[in-house]
C-alpha cells in the first residue's frame, strides 16, 4: 500500500494503459482479451504516429517540389521580363531616332540654302568643345571653310565652320573656339563687330570692334553680317550678356552667349556656299602681318 502511495503516478499510468488495452480488445459485446488484441492495442498508437509522420513528410516533400517548380518559373519569368524590357528600350530608342531623323528632314526644308545634313559623331575629348567631327566629308561635297548651322529650341543658329575634310568625315571648329572669326552685327542697332571664342576653355564668345556710339543692352540678339565671305547674312549667333568699353580704345566689347548649346546639339547642316577666295587671301595676309 505504501508502495502504491509512493509511486502513485506510475501506478496511474499503468492502470490507464491497461484500461485502454482492455477497452480496445472488446469484440462485439463480449470481453475477450487476446494476444492479438493486446499487441494491436499496443502498436496502434505507434502505427498512427508513423502514418501521420509519413503523410507529413510526403506533404513536405511535395511542398519542396512545388517550391522548386515555382522558383524555376520565377527565374524564367524574370528572364523573359528582362528580354521584353531590353526590346522595349531598343524600340523606344529606334522611335526617338526615327523622330529625330524626321525632324532633321523637316529642318532641312526650312534651311533657305543648299545644305548637307550631318550627324555629330565625336567631340574633342581633350578640349571638349573646340572641335566637332561629323559623319560627312569630301565625298558628300563638303569643303573647308563651309559654314555650319543647326536647329535648337526651334531656332536656327550658327555652329561653326569646317576646318578639315576627309573622304567620309569632317572636322568643325565651333564659334566658341578662339580661332574662329565671324563678321556679326547687333540685330537691333545694326552696329557691326567681329566675333570669336572668348577663351580656350569657355563656352562664350566675345564681339569686338563695336563702336562706342552703339547702345548695347542685355539680351540684344547678334546675327551674322555676311561680311567675311563665309556666312550668309542674318543667321542667328547668340545674345549679349555683358558689355564694356575697352581702355585706350575707340571700341566696345560684348560678351555673347551662343544660341547653340554644344552639350545638346546632335545634328547640323553644312551650307554649300561658294567662298570668296580673294577675301580669304586678304585675311591670310592680315594674319601674317599680325604675327
Amino acid at each position: 500500500m505504501e508502495f502504491i502511495i509512493r509511486h502513485k503516478s506510475v501506478v496511474a499510468f499503468i492502470s490507464f494503459t491497461l484500461f485502454c488495452i482492455i477497452s480496445l480488445s472488446i469484440q462485439s459485446s463480449t470481453l475477450v482479451l487476446t494476444l492479438e488484441g493486446v499487441i494491436s492495442a499496443i502498436t496502434m498508437p505507434f502505427q498512427k504516429a508513423y502514418d501521420g509522420a509519413q503523410s507529413g513528410v510526403s506533404r513536405l516533400w511535395a511542398g519542396f517540389t512545388e517550391l522548386t517548380e515555382v522558383r524555376d518559373e520565377l527565374k524564367k519569368t524574370r528572364s523573359n521580363l528582362q528580354k521584353y524590357e531590353s526590346m522595349a528600350g531598343e524600340m523606344s530608342e529606334l522611335k526617338r531616332e526615327n523622330d529625330r531623323l524626321r525632324e532633321l528632314l523637316g529642318m532641312k526644308e526650312r534651311v533657305e540654302y543648299a545644305s548637307i545634313p550631318a550627324t555629330i559623331i565625336s567631340k574633342d575629348p581633350d578640349n571638349w568643345f573646340r572641335t566637332i567631327i561629323i559623319n560627312k566629308g569630301s565625298g558628300d561635297g563638303i569643303k573647308v571653310n563651309m559654314p555650319v548651322i543647326a536647329y535648337q529650341g526651334g531656332q536656327k543658329a550658327v555652329v561653326g565652320t569646317v576646318i578639315e575634310v576627309r573622304g567620309s568625315i569632317s572636322r568643325i571648329a565651333p564659334i566658341i573656339s578662339p580661332t574662329v572669326r565671324i563678321g556679326v552685327k547687333l540685330q537691333e542697332s545694326r552696329f557691326p563687330g567681329l566675333l570669336c571664342g572668348y577663351s580656350g576653355n569657355s563656352n562664350l564668345c566675345k564681339m569686338d570692334y563695336i563702336s562706342r556710339a552703339a547702345y548695347i543692352r542685355f539680351g540684344d540678339m547678334v546675327i551674322t553680317s555676311g561680311q567675311g565671305g563665309v556666312f550668309p547674312p542674318g543667321l542667328l549667333v547668340g545674345t549679349v550678356i555683358k558689355s564694356y568699353s575697352l581702355e585706350s580704345s575707340a571700341y566696345q566689347r560684348a560678351i555673347i552667349k551662343p544660341v547653340i548649346d554644344y552639350n545638346l546639339v546632335e545634328d547640323v547642316f553644312v551650307i554649300k556656299k561658294d567662298l570668296d577666295k580673294d577675301l580669304f587671301e586678304i585675311f591670310d595676309e592680315d594674319k601674317e602681318k599680325e604675327k
